[in-house]
Formats: structure tokens, sequence, C-alpha cells
């Protein structure tokens, strides 16, 4: 990442030219910097906007041509798998309208071909094995209903509904991909085994590059909404709609290990790790979220380059409405380079879910986040290595011009956990745990009301110099700063100061 507060989010092949996202806290222009092919950079407008549909082609391939019959109750995977190994690069294969029942996941492993399926509505019968993977370069899905037999959160990538994956082994990095336009949904009342939409995530990204992932709806996925992971980059997540899950509404995570790897071991294979495992240079933009019964609303848990932009999230019920953390109960990467801007954030933890899918009690307590949660956790054994402490710090965020209304506490938590040790058991490991480095924090034109805590909460003062700067922040009209503003922060905040 960037070790400054100037946002690459630089995303080529969806429409999205090296744009810049600037950090400054008086520049209103967005500066510019050259794209990965040399060209110039269009803004960050360009990074939002959505290119048009693609041009449905004279000729297209038929699924009803291999065997498939709409409605019918037949097991259509073999037909429809067969179509799909078929068709050759750049070719469309067209569901008719209809119902198509399939007890396995579908694999696309042809380059650059489009599922059209306007009408059409996928139903899977096998909550372990469901999902629409695509692993090939370029292949895409648009505008499918897809509905889905679930018993329980799974964890697998073919327990999803749709994922772009190349592997887990040696994975293969893919590109290109899109994913648009699709309703992930319940199928049925709840209680019912079509009353969630997926096993686990909705929507799933592992280890792809310049994807797309927009105008989808995901309603009641047992786990994340839409979750991105494994080393993701140069993506953007766009004007979806996400409602009811089971855990993050959308989730950006790099993991690089688990609670049983050692800090010497991670220190040993920090950079093959980080290379392999960082999602970087994402856009979240856009997206309606709302009424999750687990988890927060958006979370960057290990990441760089993340521009969270012009989102509404509302009724977080469990945790924050956007998280940026180092987890160690997960053991994951740090967290730099992040704008948070423009946001509409309303109830967060005021409010008790009105669905939980049969796996969450209702009545789950609540997490004590602030509708904004920015913190890191160590291992002591990590916070005590020089490298992984500055690693696997959470620093150069910067929270400007949103909107926070109704917090059951803060509206801006910073370093939770700063100064005190707790033990983490899990895995067959006891391994003590501290607040890890937070810093480097600007905040901006924060709009702030009906909270029940502090706009601005710093817990525990951290022990090494926390460099937050702000400007213009105001609760119920009037402004409000902290005592800790400024420190270490050059007091005009110019462009770029670290």
């Amino acid at each position: 990442m960037l070790r400054s507060l100037c946002l690459s989010v630089a995303l080529a092949t969806v429409g999205c030219q090296g744009a810049l996202l600037h950090t400054a806290v008086a520049a209103a222009d967005l500066p510019t910097a050259p794209a990965p092919d040399g060209t110039a950079s269009r803004g960050a407008s360009a990074c939002t906007a959505l290119p048009p549909l693609p041009a449905r082609p004279a000729r297209v391939r038929n699924v009803t041509e291999f065997g498939v019959t709409p409605s019918d109750s037949a097991d259509n995977t073999e037909a429809i798998q067969k179509a799909l190994n078929s068709l050759s690069p750049g070719e469309w294969l067209v569901f008719p309208p209809g119902r198509y029942l399939h007890s396995k996941s579908l694999h696309v492993k042809v380059a650059n071909i489009v599922m059209w399926g306007e009408g059409a509505t996928l139903q899977a019968t096998n909550p372990g094995d469901q999902a629409v993977m695509i692993e090939a370069d370029g292949a895409s899905i648009y505008k499918f209903t897809l509905v889905a037999v679930s018993d329980k959160r799974r964890t697998a990538p073919w327990e999803s509904r749709i994922a772009v994956f190349g592997g887990a082994k040696a994975a293969r990095l893919l590109t290109g991909n899109v994913i648009r336009g699709n309703r992930i949904i319940e199928g049925g009342d709840p209680g019912s085994p079509l009353a969630n939409s997926t096993s686990t995530a909705g929507i799933l990204i592992y280890h792809a590059s310049n994807f797309l992932v927009a105008e989808n709806t995901v309603s009641r996925s047992l786990a994340d909404g839409i979750h991105v992971t494994a080393g993701s980059s140069y993506g953007r997540v766009l004007n979806n709609n996400v409602k009811e899950t089971g855990d993050d509404m959308i989730a950006v995570v790099s993991y690089i290990g688990d609670p049983t790897t050692n800090a010497a071991t991670i220190a040993a294979e920090f950079d093959e790790r980080k290379a392999r495992s960082l999602n970087h240079h994402i856009m979240i933009a856009n997206n309606t979220l709302s009424g999750q019964y687990w988890g927060r609303g958006i979370s960057v848990v290990g990441g760089e380059n993340i521009a969270i932009e012009h989102n509404s999230i509302d009724r977080t019920t469990h945790g924050a409405a956007i998280y940026l953390a180092r987890e160690t109960s997960y053991v994951t990467l740090g967290v730099r380079d992040v704008l948070v801007r423009d946001n509409t954030i309303t109830d967060v933890q005021t409010t008790t879910p009105q669905y939980t899918g049969g796996t969450v009690s209702a009545m789950a307590p609540k997490t004590g986040h602030g509708a904004i949660e920015v913190y890191s956790w160590l291992f002591k054994d990590e916070a005590a290595n020089d490298r992984l402490r500055d690693a696997l710090s959470v620093q150069d965020i910067r929270i400007e011009s949103n909107t926070i209304t109704r917090v059951r506490g803060d509206a801006v938590r910073i370093a939770k956990g700063s100064g005190q040790t707790w033990s983490f058991t899990g895995r067959g490991v006891t391994r003590d745990v501290t607040g890890g480095k937070v810093g480097r924090i600007v905040l901006a034109n924060n709009r702030i009301t009906s909270i029940g805590g502090q706009a601005i909460a710093i817990p525990n003062e951290p022990a090494e110099p926390l460099s937050m700067a702000c400007e213009a922040n105001a609760q119920e009209g009037k402004t409000v700063v902290h005592r800790l503003c400024g420190a270490g922060v050059p007091p005009a905040v110019p462009d770029c100061p670290w």
C-alpha cells in the first residue's frame, strides 16, 4: 500500500483507469496519476460509473439446445454443464425464462463467455455443492435469480452462490470477471429449506483482479453478502443491494495464517504471504445495505488502498457499520490507506434483527463497536517484532463527510484495546493478545446526531503516537474535537502529509 493518505484505485479493465482518491482536508479537486497502462487518470467518478451492459450478439447459444427444459422437475446439472463446456471463448449461453434445478455446482471454465439469465431462476438443491463457479478469465454472469436449499452455515467456495475462484492451492489469478444484475434471494418462507439464499457467502471473490460486482441483490445469505479475499485486487463493488445477511454485508478480508501460526513464521515469510494474500485497490461505492443479524456492514479486515464511498448502511444490528481492523482470531494482515467518505449510516446497534436465519438469536449481545470502528489486535509475540508491529498496524485512514445518525454507542471509535492484554483460546492454542499500532487518521466534515456515546472515542490512549487530525466535525450542529486531535499532524493537514 502507499505510505501516504493518497489512495490509488487503478481499475483498468472494468472502466476505472488509474483513478487517485485524494485525502487532503482542504482540497476539493481530485489529482490524477498514471494508470498501469500509461494512460492518464480519469478521476474518481470513473471508478463509480458503470459501463453499459454488453450488447447481445446476433447469434447466441440457448441452453435448451442441450436438452434443458425450463420449469420442469428434472435435475439439469449435467445438461447445463455440458452446455457450458461446449461454448467457445466469447460466446453467450442464454437461459430462457423459467426455473432450472441443479444438484451440484456449475463450473464455468471457458474464457470470456457470458451466462445471460434474464427471467431465469437457478435453484440449487444441494446445500453442500451449490455455487456457480467462475473459473476462467473474463467469464461473466448477468441477470439470473438464484435460490438454494440450505441447512447450516458453511464455509467452502462451492457452498457460496456465485464464486469467482481460481483454486485454493497454487491458485490462478483470474481477471476481468463481471457479476452483474443478479438476484441471490431466499426462495421460501422462514423455516423452509429455501428460507436462506445460500449456505455461505452470496458472492465470493477469491484471488481475482479487475473484477466488477454490480447491481446485484443479495438477501439472507447465511454468511457474508459479498466477500472479497485471497489477494483480490483492482476491483469494484458498486450499486448492490444487500440485506439481512448472517455476517458482514460486504467484507474485504486478507488472511495470512491461523492462530497456530507464530510470529517468527509470519515474519520470516511475510513478503511471500502478503503478496499472496493482500486485497488491495478496491472500490466499494453506492451500495445499499441493511439489517444484517451478525457481523458488520462493510468491513476491511486486512487490506490496502480501499475506498468506501457513498454507501447507505442501515440497521447494523450487531456490530459496526464500517469496520477497519486487524484481527488475531482470523490472523489477518493490517489495514492501510482506506478512504471512508460520504456514507450515510443509520441505526447502529439500536435495533433487533427482523430476520435471523435460524442460526443466531435476535437477542444476541451487541459488540459495542462504534458506528465506524478502527483498531488493531496483535498477539504479544507479534507486537514484540518491530516489523510485524508496523506491518500489522491500522494506519493512513481518512474518514470524511459521513452522516452518522442513531448509534447505540460511539460514532467513531479508535484504538480499542490499546495498552490492554487478553488471552485468546482456540484451535488448540492459547496466546496473549494486546492492542496494536493505530494511527495517521484524518476525521473531517462528519455530521453526527443522536448517539449514545462520544462523537470521537479513544478508550485507551495508545502507547505510540496516534497522529490524528480533525477538521469541521459536528455533533448536533456543534463542532466537536478530541484532545488527541492534531497530535503529530500539521494543523493545516496538507496534501498527503505522510
